[in-house]
């Protein structure tokens, strides 16, 4: 599902960069540790900050990142080329796809980042599927989301474009990740809000 235009404006904004950067990919590091080195992928790309991210903070070799909006697609190959990235043997990749069906192979990544995407997909189950699918055994899937509670508060709610139907809580997701082949190394919340997980494909 697309953003709507106020999303747009929070995804893509400077605050949006401090708050995954300082806050998001903090805390998944402290739970999960660093990548150091491999390939690894990001769903839902947006402006490219988790791209940069992944490289910088998480020690990643290279770094695949896709986005079904093709407008953020551009977006994001215009600011990592802007912050130098984009050069080089090892420059990210960038794509417009879906979660759905990634355009790579079966068992090609070491880790697989989820900012914040997941609680977008109607066919949550389905998108999982498909992450794992990518995924090498032993790989890394660090994931924040927000859950059910969050989307339907009264207040984010008239702001959001969600799905409203089927929606995840942190029991609903670790029970479907665990059903997936995952196993969850480490995980904290904010209430029934929002979710930082760090799990490993079994």
């Amino acid at each position: 599902m697309l953003l709507n235009a106020f999303e747009k404006r929070l995804v893509t904004g400077c605050l949006r960069r401090i708050v995954q950067r300082r806050l998001d990919a903090t805390r998944l590091l402290k739970l999960g540790g660093p990548v150091d080195g491999g390939t690894v992928l990001e769903i839902g790309c947006g402006r490219g900050f988790g791209v940069e991210a992944a490289l910088d903070i998480f020690g990643a070799k290279q770094v695949h990142a896709f986005d079904d909006d093709r407008e953020m697609v551009g977006l994001a190959q215009r600011e990592l080329t802007k912050r130098g990235l984009m050069g080089g043997a090892f420059a990210p990749r960038i794509w417009h796809g879906s979660v759905h069906q990634i355009q790579a192979p079966s068992g090609e990544y070491d880790a697989v980042f989820d900012y914040q995407v997941l609680h977008h997909v109607t066919d949550w189950r389905g998108a999982l599927e498909e992450i794992a699918r990518v995924m090498k055994p032993g790989a890394t899937l660090y994931l924040v989301e927000s859950l059910r509670a969050f989307v339907e508060h009264p207040l984010w709610g008239r702001w959001m474009n969600h799905p409203t139907e089927d929606r995840f809580t942190d029991i609903m997701l670790l029970e479907e990740l665990n059903r997936q082949g995952f196993t969850v190394q480490a995980q904290r919340g904010w209430g029934k809000q929002l979710l930082w997980l760090v799990a490993s494909r079994n």
